[in-house]
């Protein structure tokens, strides 16, 4: 991308301009209401796999730049709200490498049904979008989409299926499968994670027909999904040329259920010697007033627009401003 900007600098931010309008006027055709929310908090979600930018201002805080807008545009649908979009920046602590930025854009929307519908929006925005980006993304984004389950995507690529199993069994399973680099600590998200990333990524990564659709995720790993049965939530994720571009679910508007897997999340935090954050009570208060069943969507801009202009890194898509190293 450099020498794309000796040659022309307009390039990308031109580029970009056209796929913030495409996605813009995608949304306001459905009748979205465009919303803005705080960046910063002092509750944000306690993930235990997502680390949040901490901020101090002067003798107060901590306050943290927020790593999605999720728990703000839910309060916004408790006031009556049903479809709405936003656009903006989030922060994340994490190495600064070919597909990750600590800040970066993303567009999250909301809308009334289920990760059903919510997948069958992705679909109908991506190919919306690309019609602005060339023949090649064209042809990508209109080609053939798939939608997989991940448990038989596990079974198909490793022989194992994770979700019924306790960390001991999977460890017992992965140790006869002969795989490498297991630690003696490892939890069963550490075990489920390096089967993923080694193994289920990269079978994922060489469909290259179209974007893929996986859905139906460990109830463990997604505090805020509706469940679907007792191991797995409602959840997708979209890859395309074998990137995780957007995550999107049945969202969980039982507010006793999420105050309890959000407190799970703390545990897991305070075991991980991370930062204890306290839960986000306006949050909590707010999920009974929200008329469902409601589905949600999170998507990486920038890696959208690696897609769409066939980039390898994302400090491809990024101006030399906003490349955050840590």
């Amino acid at each position: 991308m450099a020498a794309d900007r000796k040659e022309n600098p307009a390039a990308l931010p031109k580029a970009r301009h056209a796929l913030l309008r495409a996605i813009r006027e995608f949304f306001s055709g459905r009748a979205f209401v465009e919303v803005e929310t705080p960046h910063l908090s002092n509750c944000p979600p306690p993930d235990p796999h997502i680390e949040p930018l901490k901020v101090f201002l002067g003798d107060c805080g901590p306050y943290y730049l927020h790593t999605s807008p999720e728990q703000g545009m839910k309060k916004m649908l408790a006031c009556g709200l049903e479809r709405i979009f936003q656009i903006c920046k989030v922060f994340r602590v994490e190495e600064f490498e070919e597909q990750h930025s600590v800040e970066f854009t993303m567009l999250e929307w909301y809308r009334p049904g289920t990760y059903v519908e919510a997948m069958e929006e992705t679909q109908e925005l991506i190919r919306f979008v690309g019609e602005g980006f060339g023949w090649k993304a064209r042809q990508y984004v209109n080609g053939p989409w798939e939608t997989l389950v991940l448990r038989d995507l596990f079974l198909e690529t490793t022989g194992i299926d994770p979700f019924p199993l306790n960390g001991d069994a999977l460890r017992l399973r992965m140790e006869e499968r002969g795989f490498l680099g297991l630690a003696g600590d490892d939890t069963w998200e550490d075990l489920f994670f390096k089967l993923l990333v080694q193994e289920v990524d990269a079978a994922i990564g060489k469909r290259k027909k179209g974007p893929s659709f996986v859905k139906d995720w460990p109830a463990s790993l997604t505090a805020m999904a509706r469940r679907k049965d007792p191991h797995t939530v409602e959840r997708f994720e979209l890859y395309m040329k074998g990137l995780e571009i957007a995550n999107g679910y049945t969202e969980l508007l039982d507010a006793e259920e999420q105050r309890a897997r959000l407190l799970v999340d703390v545990g897991k935090r305070r075991s991980l010697g991370k930062t204890v954050l306290p839960l986000d009570e306006d949050f909590l208060d707010a999920l009974p007033r929200i008329r469902g069943p409601v589905a949600g969507v999170s998507m990486g801009v920038d890696r959208l627009l690696m897609v769409l202009l066939d980039k390898e890194r994302i400090g491809d898509v990024l101006s030399d401003r906003l490349r955050v190293r840590t």
